[in-house]
């Protein structure tokens, strides 16, 4: 039985060595992989008046970001609630995010565009002129109370969120789609 006991030691010490030289082995390649990256990724930011934009040059390929802090296409193709305003805090802007393969096969761009208005009138009143200005739209009530109001087609989707809060009924228009259809 002494015997017995005595071989199993070294397999185990055997065991336990070879997962702590695989454990090694694969710090040394996330490493030697983050070192690469990090000497062939490029960064560039551009600030310009109304906005900013962002260019990443990887060794797969390019992508761009062009920010603008006034939202206008959001609500392109979507009625304006009478008497909304924006607010000092409302936050809103558009961006075009485009990907350049380095082999040219798998190009994407999307456009990304959101604004935010604020109503004294209720939930329910928005709602319903949504409905009625929008009637092929998708109703959605959410459990938290809010209303989102969507459209999908073309190759992109708009959406109206609504709900209350303190200080009003918000009204949130997001566009997402191809840069040419925003």
């Amino acid at each position: 039985m002494a015997n017995s006991k005595f071989r199993l030691g070294p397999q185990r010490g055997g065991v336990v060595f070879g997962l702590l030289l695989s454990a090694f082995a694969m710090m040394c390649l996330l490493v030697i992989g983050g070192i690469y990256l990090a000497s062939n990724i490029r960064v560039q930011t551009a600030h310009r008046a109304g906005g900013a934009d962002v260019s990443i040059d990887t060794p797969a390929g390019h992508l761009t970001v062009r920010a603008h802090e006034k939202a206008g296409s959001a609500a392109v193709g979507v009625p304006l609630y009478p008497g909304a305003r924006t607010t000092d805090r409302s936050n809103g802007g558009d961006a075009v995010v485009e990907w350049s393969s380095g082999n040219g096969k798998n190009d994407r761009g999307f456009a990304v565009s959101a604004s935010e208005m604020v109503t004294d009138d209720p939930l329910d009143k928005v709602v319903d002129f949504y409905k009625t200005q929008l009637p092929d739209w998708v109703v959605i009530h959410e459990k938290t109370g809010a209303t989102r109001i969507e459209l999908a087609e073309g190759g992109y989707k708009r959406i109206i969120g609504i709900r209350e809060r303190h200080d009003g009924t918000h009204i949130g228009v997001a566009s997402i789609g191809e840069p040419a259809s925003n």
